[in-house]
């Protein structure tokens, strides 16, 4: 069984996350729950909030259904004597929404993707860690009886 054009599209997200160029040491993890300890940071763990489906149109049972993917990508990043937490975090942020806009389309699985809001929290301890969740909306297309099939 093929997985679903959701699955596909999450995959492709931590693809981009993890490709070239990103920030040094920058680990990328699926789920917020992995216990991620501050010698693995700086991180990014990206995770499914909630997947609206709508039908297209206004019969119920149009061939498509339109959905609208709720993530998150929780940036972590730890300080030090020489930069504080916000400050080793931005670059780890700037990086999440690059990667989110270069291909909005995740190579044709995606209609586009819409920024809707940052939420920040740090932690204070032997090491200042801070994050932010950086929330996004993916919207994407599937065949209303296929969720692994775009028509």
């Amino acid at each position: 069984m093929s997985a679903s054009i959701r699955e596909q599209i999450m995959l492709a997200i931590v693809a981009a996350l993890d490709a070239g160029g990103a920030p040094a040491g920058l680990t990328v993890h699926r789920e917020r729950t992995r216990p991620i300890e501050t010698d693995s940071l700086p991180a990014i763990m990206l995770y499914a909030e909630d997947d609206q489906p709508k039908p297209m149109g206004s019969n119920y049972r149009a061939p498509q259904t339109e959905r609208q993917l709720s993530i998150g990508l929780q940036c972590r990043a730890v300080g030090s004597s020489s930069i504080t937490p916000d400050e080793a975090l931005d670059p780890i942020i700037v990086w999440a929404d690059l990667q989110m806009f270069l291909d909005e389309t995740f190579g044709g699985l995606a209609n586009g993707v819409e920024e809707i809001r940052t939420v920040w929290s740090s932690r204070e301890g032997d090491q200042p860690v801070a994050a932010a969740t950086i929330h996004f909306t993916v919207k994407y297309r599937t065949s209303r009886l296929d969720p692994t099939s775009k028509a």
